[in-house]
């Protein structure tokens, strides 16, 4: 109850809270805080939101803290490079 009434002031006065799950990464609008590999989604896409961001009418007050998609293909070629470095 406290959460809704505390939205409906926030709208009152311009500031949306937003959730970016499946929407393109935007250092603007976004902090990654973490990589999923994943290879049903483009690399760089949303994947999980941990804090949701808010703005401001048009101007970002709190980026949303998320977790983005990276290529699966390209984690493996990384680890099988690093290997051949140690040894």
């Amino acid at each position: 109850m406290t959460e809704k009434q505390l939205a409906e002031v926030f709208r009152k006065f311009g500031v949306e809270k937003f959730d970016p799950t499946n929407e393109p990464f935007d250092p603007h609008r976004h902090n990654a805080v973490f990589q999923v590999p994943d290879n049903s989604k483009p690399p760089g896409t949303v994947a999980h939101v941990l804090k949701a961001g808010y703005m401001l009418y048009d101007r970002v007050i709190r980026p949303a803290e998320v977790g983005v998609t990276q290529d699966q293909n390209n984690d493996s070629a990384a680890d099988t490079s690093d290997k051949g470095s140690e040894a």
